[in-house]
């Protein structure tokens, strides 16, 4: 029998399953489809928000915060699964009148936004 039942088999209630079940608890997924598809098989390890500078300052922190944490989670993952996350770090694109504004918000969140202007 289950300590926890989690309904939605996404990443974030299979995150939540994970944390869970280290803490000991037992768990159990229901999901009516596939666990990790649809909206997390799109979009799972998108940290950021698209335009960051957009955005309030509690959502830039919780941004940050994410990107420095997921690489360590998607090792310990790859670690305890053998399965390949497939964790890739890149950057964005950004319009020209952006420009100013993610360079300020850059500078504000230390962010190593590294802009390349050309056609």
């Amino acid at each position: 029998m289950s300590d926890i039942l989690i309904i939605g088999g996404g990443i974030i209630g299979m995150l939540t399953a994970r944390e869970l079940s280290l803490a000991g608890m037992k768990v159990t997924i229901v999901e009516r489809g596939e666990a990790g598809h649809e909206s997390s098989w799109a979009g799972g390890g998108i940290i950021s928000p698209l335009y960051p500078w957009r955005y309030s300052d509690p959502v830039s922190a919780l941004a940050k915060w994410g990107q420095g944490f997921y690489p360590e989670l998607i090792e310990e993952i790859n670690s305890e699964t053998g399965l390949d996350a497939e964790l890739i770090q890149n950057g964005l694109l950004m319009l020209d009148d952006e420009q100013d504004a993610a360079l300020t918000w850059a500078k504000k969140w230390q962010s190593n936004l590294q802009l390349k202007v050309g056609s």
